[in-house]
């Protein structure tokens, strides 16, 4: 059985992530909580657990790299990616030291979408691993 992920879309700009939606949403088991600012962002990973932020381009509040390393000071094991069209070398430059699961290109698809969700499924994965092989020794 699938666990149910909750998924943010912290973006002041969602119809450009439309696709993204459709393609998180045929899952069946993503919540997504949309927001427009890094403040209910951060706000909406203290009240619920959350297995990935998704960071859009513009935000009402700050700049997304900075909703980003905000987000990781509260919580170092956030799962994020950003949307951003930088060039993929300036884009690590950018983001270096923050963990950002992936880079998302502007108007992602749903295939952008599938590829994010098996990483986020893989760590997971990983993750469950380690807490059961801890618990064993």
């Amino acid at each position: 059985m699938k666990t149910m992920r909750r998924v943010v879309l912290a973006s002041y700009e969602h119809e450009g992530l439309a696709r993204l939606v459709a393609g998180l949403a045929q899952n069946g088991d993503v919540e997504i909580i949309g927001v427009d600012t890094a403040a209910a962002a951060l706000d909406a990973v203290q009240r619920k657990a959350v297995h990935l932020v998704v960071v859009g381009e513009e935000l009402a509040d700050t700049d997304p790299v900075d909703c980003v390393n905000r987000l990781i000071r509260l919580n170092p094991m956030i799962n994020c990616a950003m949307v951003s069209a930088l060039a993929a070398e300036d884009f690590h430059e950018a983001t270096e030291g923050l963990g950002v699961l992936m880079q998302l290109p502007p108007n992602p698809s749903g295939a952008d979408a599938a590829v994010l969700m098996s990483k986020v499924e893989a760590l997971s994965a990983l993750l469950d691993a380690d807490t059961v092989q801890g618990a064993r020794t």
